[in-house]
């Protein structure tokens, strides 16, 4: 019986063969009838549905024809196979695309997709049926699982571009940004990713202006905002990086800031004045904060950071000057503060500790004993700041002990000048026996002079 039954069935198989060919006698419905009672006789012939499938297909039954050609599958299915009748259902999705018959072109091209996964140009092709659709997420969905899985990158270039074109078209200038840089890797030259980039590249420009505005009206947040998408639509124009790495410095994430103008630097191989400049800033406030927080170790790291991105600041080399002052490493301050002094000898700032610190050694030297050296480091500390009146006292404390009376007159003198109503002065002069610049409390004496003047203040 089952002999008759696959004789019966390869009967009307044959027939609907000869019923199938595309001549002027091709009766497709016939065909799947003759298919169909093949079927009923024997159901374990994977060509059979196959076949039966394709008659549907070119009958434009495309559901039954899926059915037909799961089943055949189900019955026999090699990889070869399933790639036969993956392609032989994406070539009638673009024949259906060709006529936009876009809702068709969909469901065959998920169906070639079903039956083999691995048939990546089935993304792309159904993906051009859903832009046709105006349904551009599931595009991009699709086009964006070929890109992942597509190996050869010269059949990428044409996608990237499509995505950018889409992602462009969505107000997603960064996205975009993403794939046209990488269609250049592929081709520098291509003609359309450099016409897009230039379109990017001018976007970019706009949020740069956006981002300065956002400035002007005390929004950081927001300027940050623009100079990120700014940076990923054209992360070589500098001008972003330098002014975001200002702001996040402005904003205390010196984190951020330093990572910003070290690209900048890396980017234009340390050639960049303004982003060494900023840098430097960068690391000079943070070290600020920190030498505010007693974290002395860290914050010294920080201005030798500093420095070596500025060498020409003296703010900074008095900043690390007063690190080491505070560590006790009074020699590196003082070397701090005259390389300070040097770069600008009119900073009042430097000429301070430089005069305090010389005063402050100079009465160690006193108090041990050591007075030639007192004596030059009080010397030094009027140097740099010959109005204070204590320092000449200090001196002058020294010359006496020295024996150096008239050093210690003139000295003194000096204080009162300075100072006309200087007690401890005056009473050393009257013990010396020399009244200053004659009596204290004659009319034209300083002491006199600077009552008078006073009063009359």
């Amino acid at each position: 019986m089952d002999k008759i039954n696959r004789d019966g069935a390869r009967k009307h198989y044959y027939k609907g063969l000869e019923l199938l060919k595309p001549t002027s006698e091709q009766d497709l419905e016939g065909a799947i009838s003759e298919f169909s009672k093949a079927i009923f006789l024997v159901d374990d012939q994977h060509d059979y549905f196959a076949k039966r499938g394709q008659a549907y297909m070119l009958l434009k039954d495309y559901k039954t024809a899926v059915s037909n050609f799961k089943r055949s599958l189900k019955l026999q299915h090699t990889a070869e196979l399933g790639r036969k009748t993956s392609n032989l259902i994406d070539a009638e999705g673009l024949a259906r695309l060709r006529h936009q018959e876009f809702a068709d072109a969909i469901f065959l091209f998920s169906s070639a997709l079903d039956l083999d996964p691995s048939n990546l140009y089935c993304y792309v092709h159904r993906a051009l049926a859903q832009i046709g659709q105006s349904k551009l997420e599931e595009a991009l969905k699709g086009l964006n699982v070929y890109l992942e899985r597509e190996e050869k990158q010269k059949a990428k270039l044409l996608i990237h571009l499509l995505v950018a074109r889409l992602n462009k078209q969505m107000k997603n200038p960064t996205t975009a940004a993403v794939h046209v840089n990488a269609a250049l890797k592929i081709d520098p030259v291509n003609e359309e990713a450099l016409r897009l980039y230039v379109q990017l590249k001018g976007r970019a420009g706009e949020l740069f202006a956006e981002a300065t505005n956002y400035l002007l009206r005390n929004q950081p947040l927001k300027a940050v905002d623009c100079l990120k998408h700014a940076i990923e639509l054209d992360g070589k124009d500098t001008r972003f990086l330098v002014r975001r790495g200002v702001i996040y410095r402005q904003m205390g994430q010196y984190n951020e800031a330093v990572a910003d103008l070290e690209q900048v630097i890396e980017l234009t191989q340390g050639t960049s004045t303004d982003a060494l400049r900023q840098l430097a800033i960068s690391y000079n406030q943070l070290g600020i904060e920190l030498y505010s927080a007693r974290e002395y170790s860290q914050a010294l790291a920080v201005f030798q950071l500093a420095i070596k991105h500025d060498k020409e600041s003296p703010s900074i080399y008095i900043n690390r000057g007063d690190c080491h002052r505070e560590m006790q490493e009074v020699g590196l301050a003082l070397d701090d503060y005259l390389h300070a002094h040097a770069l600008n000898e009119n900073d009042t700032e430097v000429r301070i500790r430089l005069s305090t610190l010389y005063d402050a050694r100079g009465l160690t030297y006193f108090d041990r004993g050591m007075l030639d050296k007192s004596f030059q480091e009080f010397s030094l500390a009027i140097k740099y700041l010959p109005q204070v009146p204590h320092y000449y006292i200090h001196r002058a404390s020294a010359a006496m002990e020295l024996g150096n009376l008239e050093d210690a007159v003139r000295d003194f003198r000096e204080v009162v000048r300075i100072d006309p109503h200087n007690e401890q002065a005056w009473a050393k002069l009257s013990a010396m026996g020399d009244n200053g610049a004659g009596d204290r409390y004659a009319p034209d004496s300083p002491a006199t002079r600077g009552r008078a003047g006073t009063r009359k203040t």
